[in-house]
C-alpha cells in the first residue's frame, strides 16, 4: 500500500512527539540529580541499595537511588573541610550533647560516606568513635571516595546491627541511629530494616547505654510508618524529645533515661554552656530551639 509523504512525516511527527513527551520522565532525575550534586563519579549496586557518588564544587556526596530513580542524600563531605557539617539532619543529630556531654565513646549504626564520624574525629579528636554498617559495598566506597577508614579513636564494623548489638557487650554514651537501605522491593531484605524499629530491639539499643546514655535518631517524618517507630521509642525510653531539621523531611528523636526531660528553658541553658566552651563548628543554641513543643 502507497503511503503519502505528508502522512508519512505526520506519522514520524507524532513518533518525535510521542518521544519528546516520554523523554523528560527518562532524564528528569538524573538532570535533577547532577544539577544539584553534581556529576556523577561512580555508580554501583550492592545486595542493599543502588548507590552513587557525586560531586560538587568539592563536596562529595553519597546517594541512594529509588526505584523511581530518584536520589537519597545520605552522606556529604567538603573535601577540603572534612570535618565540617554538610548536612542539617546530621547536624541535628548532635543535640544529643544537649543531654549527654562529654561524650567519650560513641556509636554510629549506618556509616554513608562517614560524614557524621569525620565530624566527630575532628571536633572531639579523644572521643572513641565506632560505626557499624551492613553493606560492605559502603563501607569499601566510604575508604575509597570519602577517605573514611579506621584509625586509633575510629572502629568500623561491618556487621548487620541486629547481630552487632546482640552479640557485643560494649556501652557507649550515644547511639546515633542512622541506618537506610534502599533495598529493591522484591529483594526481601526489607526485614533487615524493620526489625531495627521494633520495641525489642529498642530495649537491645537501650541496654547498650552507659548511665545517663542517650540515644538519637533519623526518622522521615512523611514516611508512612514514622508515627509507629515514635510509639516504640516511647514504649521503650522514658524521655523523648522531637526535634526539627528546617529544609528537610527529616525529624530528629532524642531519646534518653533522663527524666523528666529537660524542658526548653534548661536546654537553652545548656547550650549556650556548651557554645560557651567548644570550640565546635556547630551553634548548640540553633539546636535547641528547633525542639519541638511537648504534647
Amino acid at each position: 500500500m502507497h503511503r503519502h509523504p505528508l502522512g508519512l512525516l505526520a506519522a514520524a511527527g507524532i513518533l518525535l512527539f510521542g518521544a519528546l513527551c516520554l523523554a523528560p520522565q527518562t532524564i528528569r532525575p538524573l538532570a535533577r540529580a547532577e544539577s544539584r550534586y553534581g556529576v556523577l563519579l561512580h555508580e554501583t549496586r550492592s545486595d542493599y541499595s543502588h548507590i552513587r557518588v557525586r560531586e560538587k564544587d568539592g563536596v562529595r556526596s553519597l546517594l541512594f537511588v529509588d526505584e523511581d530513580g530518584t536520589e537519597q542524600r545520605q552522606s556529604a563531605l567538603a573535601l577540603d573541610h572534612p570535618g565540617k557539617n554538610q548536612l542539617g539532619y546530621t547536624e541535628s543529630l548532635f543535640t544529643s550533647m544537649l543531654y549527654r556531654h562529654p561524650q567519650d565513646r560513641v556509636l554510629i549504626v549506618g556509616l554513608g560516606g562517614g560524614g557524621m564520624l569525620r565530624f566527630l574525629n575532628h571536633s572531639f579528636p579523644a572521643m572513641m568513635v565506632e560505626a557499624v554498617e551492613i553493606d560492605p559495598v559502603v563501607v569499601r566506597l566510604a575508604a575509597e571516595y570519602f577517605e573514611t577508614v579506621p584509625g586509633p579513636r575510629t572502629r568500623l564494623h561491618t556487621r548487620d546491627a541486629f547481630a552487632f548489638f546482640r552479640e557485643e557487650p560494649d556501652r557507649y554514651d550515644a547511639i546515633y541511629m542512622d541506618a537506610f537501605l534502599r533495598p529493591a522491593p522484591d529483594s526481601g531484605l526489607e526485614e533487615k530494616t524493620t526489625r531495627l524499629k521494633t520495641v525489642a530491639f529498642l530495649k537491645t539499643v537501650r541496654s547498650r547505654l552507659e548511665p545517663g546514655g542517650v540515644v538519637a535518631f533519623n526518622l522521615i517524618e512523611a514516611r508512612p510508618g514514622t508515627a509507629d517507630d515514635l510509639a516504640a521509642i516511647r514504649a521503650v525510653f522514658p524521655a523523648m524529645a522531637l526535634f526539627d531539621v528546617p529544609g528537610s523531611g527529616n525529624l530528629v528523636v532524642i531519646a534518653s533515661d533522663e527524666a523528666p526531660a529537660p524542658d526548653a528553658e534548661e536546654l537553652l541553658r545548656r547550650a549556650r554552656r556548651l557554645d560557651a566552651t567548644l570550640e565546635v563548628e556547630l551553634s548548640f543554641e540553633t539546636l535547641a530551639a528547633r525542639m519541638r513543643p511537648a504534647k
